[in-house]
């Protein structure tokens, strides 16, 4: 004991140093350390989490950031290689579409695909067609920011090293589906051509929770702990206590056939002559109709005159034809001189004997009445002394021309006048011709030049009076609008004003009556109470009406919007007035009263809506007992025989209908579930059983939302197996219509895919995941 205290003694003035020196640490050191570690998990929180691995704030938000950095990245590079970046796709953005790519990574790692560096270059030197130099890639990337930190290549590359690693791994995952199976084929085929004839009696879930016992508070308040942050969905079996997006509006409808037939009795004959005559030339011109085409029939002296003039012509071409023949290839080279010599008085005999023949060759020509089909017409093409002619310009050309006919018209004049030979009669007689057929040929394009008719007007007053009163009810429509949006702006300055004084002293601005409204200006009124955008589109009328806005990013500068947007859009504003129109032409002038914001209600405040929701679904199991049991009577007997009376007054006989339709869009839109009238959202689940079930069998099977268990006695398929399997063998060759049918099954694979990924690795999101913005 003694020797441990002398060891003290020894050393204790530089162990009492060396505890001042760690307790000066402690003191100055130590808690800035720890406030960091602390402030680190409480301001980073985890966001998402699965087995072998978790995301941050921090993390998240940089990897989005880095995303849109390397798509912008991208499209940079794109133009620069003078590509459209327009064109070109662009990687997913978004919170929850880069965390899959982040698990499709880490699927990619377990079966060893990688993208290496020398991908990436590949990558990029596709994407830009190997267009883009290092310098400018280097230029690209140093013009982006993360905020105003520069990016770093290796960030940035790191990135599209993810994106490409997941994009090959799904396209690995769709090899699979390069081709349809046979099976699939035939599957699908069945869904478009082949029909069902059903009856069906309902049973109705919610006439069944009346009985079930509501379970104690706890577990009560856990179900709502379950379903608090989801929405809900008229289409889903689970339900959700979210309170949704709602708005409070007013709106007048002019009903656009009232106001035309008001207009129409405002309507004068004077109104309708005016509008005649200010408009005939542009909207009432009588359509032309084609002449028709005569022949006329060929007497004894055409067909003699014909004759004549072929023998003519065949022995004026022989000599010209000898003529080129003998023509030196030297003369050749000159021709572009002599052209001007021969044109003169003392041009070579053959040279004018050539131009002779050619004016006369015109002249016959000439005199033929022209025809809308004369490249077919069968004549004889004369063959020019001057064959390879240099063309000089149009005046000097149009010279020669003139001077050419006046001297071949001289020409022909002393040949007739010295040698009356058979050739200078028939000549003759073809320049005398000439003259009254060119007259005529001028009559006949004064008599082509097409005069101008107009429909009569008692044929078009009918149309006239229509567009009229339509004219009139619209310019009606937009008056009472345009006033009714003056006083809606001004009772929004004045609440405004009154609001922002406090709401103390003054009075509260009247509001617009409506009511009032609509019953001076022969309006319909509505207002509604809280709304959702579901149950706004289901009323119909206003929720599916339209207006065309300015737009010019679009083609032809105007876009349609749909009403929806105005009201349920991000930054809509109250008390703005709205216009709008339905497919039927009715008007709209509408404005948002109230907006509520989607939120989490409290336990108290949606304790209606979960016992209720507690109680369909614990009736579910009790709807599908009576339905089975209802279902196998079916088998033996008919539903009236099964039923009693008061049952068998519900049942309905519904078809023909087949699995998947194309509607209204036709044989060029993808196919779509068929909603038999008669069956409330029957869901894939339902048309599978329906389907798959023999003629004169029953079935039992719940709807889409599992409100309603249908018993299904299937009646009759058409057409049946036998002749459906026919018209299948004849149509393999035309897979188009089948191939959307699989892509729709394509899609379904891949999200149930990406769903089993996200539930094997136990994927958690501790908040839902931010829209891309």
């Amino acid at each position: 004991m003694a020797g441990s205290f002398n060891f003290f003694r020894k050393y204790q003035r530089s162990m009492l140093v060396a505890v001042a020196v760690l307790a000066m640490l402690a003191f100055f050191v130590l808690p800035p350390f720890l406030q960091m570690g602390a402030g680190s998990s409480s301001n980073d929180p985890v966001v998402v989490e699965w087995n072998g691995g978790t995301v941050r704030e921090d993390q998240l938000e940089r990897a989005v950031a880095l995303r849109t950095l390397v798509n912008r990245f991208l499209m940079q590079a794109a133009a620069t290689a003078g590509r459209d970046p327009s064109q070109l796709p662009a990687f997913p953005e978004g919170e929850e579409l880069v965390v899959r790519e982040m698990l499709l990574a880490k699927e990619a790692e377990k079966i060893g695909l990688t993208v290496s560096n020398t991908a990436i270059n590949e990558f990029l030197a596709v994407w830009t067609n190997n267009m883009v130099r290092q310098d400018q890639f280097d230029g690209i990337i140093a013009g982006l920011r993360y905020g105003r930190a520069p990016v770093l290549a290796a960030d940035l590359f790191e990135s599209l090293r993810t994106a490409l690693i997941a994009r090959n791994t799904l396209l690995l995952f769709q090899t699979g589906f390069s081709g349809d199976p046979p099976a699939w084929r035939w599957d699908f085929y069945k869904r478009l051509e082949q029909s069902a004839t059903v009856e069906v009696f309902p049973v109705e879930v919610e006439n069944l929770a009346t009985s079930v016992e509501l379970p104690n508070e706890s577990k009560l308040e856990a179900y709502f702990e379950t379903f608090k942050n989801d929405l809900p969905s008229a289409m889903s079996p689970n339900p959700g206590f979210k309170e949704p997006h709602r708005i409070q509006y007013a709106s007048l409808m002019a009903d656009q056939k009232k106001f035309e037939v008001a207009a129409e009795k405002t309507i004068t004959d004077k109104d309708i002559e005016e509008f005649y005559e200010k408009n005939k030339e542009t909207r009432f011109r009588e359509a032309l109709s084609a002449p028709p085409v005569t022949k006329k029939p060929a007497t004894d002296f055409d067909d003699e005159q014909r004759k004549e003039t072929s023998d003519d012509e065949q022995r004026k071409e022989t000599p010209a034809i000898d003529s080129t023949k003998e023509k030196a290839p030297q003369d050749v080279s000159d021709a572009s001189e002599k052209v001007d010599q021969e044109t003169g008085e003392n041009a070579p005999k053959e040279s004018k004997d050539s131009k002779e023949n050619e004016s006369k060759v015109e002249e016959k020509e000439a005199a033929q009445p022209s025809d809308s089909d004369t490249s077919f017409r069968d004549r004889k093409t004369p063959v020019r002394t001057v064959t390879f002619q240099v063309e000089k310009e149009e005046s000097s050309q149009a010279e020669k021309k003139e001077s050419s006919d006046t001297e071949s018209l001289k020409n022909v004049k002393q040949q007739s006048d010295e040698k009356p030979t058979v050739e200078s009669e028939t000549t003759g007689s073809v320049e005398e011709k000439q003259k009254p057929d060119g007259k005529e040929s001028e009559d006949s394009a004064d008599s082509e030049k097409p005069e101008m008719t107009f429909q009569p007007l008692d044929k078009v007053a009918d149309q006239i009076r229509q567009e009229i009163s339509r004219q009139r009810a619209t310019e009606t429509i937009d008056a009472i609008f345009s006033a009714m949006a003056a006083d809606l702006n001004a009772y929004a300055e004045d609440r405004a004003l009154w609001i922002a004084r406090g709401k103390d002293g003054d009075k509260e601005p009247s509001p617009l009556n409506v009511e009032k409204i609509a019953k001076k200006q022969d309006l319909i009124a509505v207002e509604s109470d809280w709304t959702t955008v579901t149950e706004a589109i289901g009323g119909g009328g206003i929720g599916s009406s339209f207006e065309f806005v300015p737009d010019p990013s679009s083609r032809f500068g105007i876009r349609q919007q749909r009403w929806l947007e105005t009201m349920f859009g991000d930054g809509t504003i109250t008390l703005r007035p709205v216009t709008s129109r339905d497919a039927e032409g009715n008007r709209y002038f509408s404005w948002k009263q109230g907006d509520t914001e989607e939120r989490v209600p409290t336990f108290t405040e949606a304790r209606s809506n979960v016992e209720k929701a507690w109680r369909i679904v614990e009736a579910r199991p009790i709807a599908l007992e009576q339905a089975t049991a209802l279902a196998n009577k079916a088998r033996a007997k008919s539903f009236k025989e099964s039923l009693s009376k008061s049952e068998f007054e519900q049942v309905e006989k519904i078809g023909p209908f087949t699995w998947l339709t194309q509607g209204a869009v036709g044989v060029n839109g993808a196919p779509v579930l068929s909603s038999p009238e008669g069956l409330v959202m029957p869901g894939n689940k339902m048309m599978q059983k329906i389907f798959s079930v023999a003629e004169g069998q029953s079935i039992a099977s719940f709807n889409e939302p599992q409100t309603i268990c249908y018993v299904v006695r299937l009646l009759e398929y058409k057409p049946a197996e036998e002749e459906l399997q026919k018209r299948f063998e004849g149509v393999l060759g035309d897979q188009r219509r089948l191939s959307m049918v699989a892509q729709t099954a394509f899609a379904e694979v891949f999200m149930n895919w990406i769903a089993s990924l996200e539930k094997d690795l136990e994927l958690t999101w501790n908040r839902d995941p931010r829209l891309p913005r």
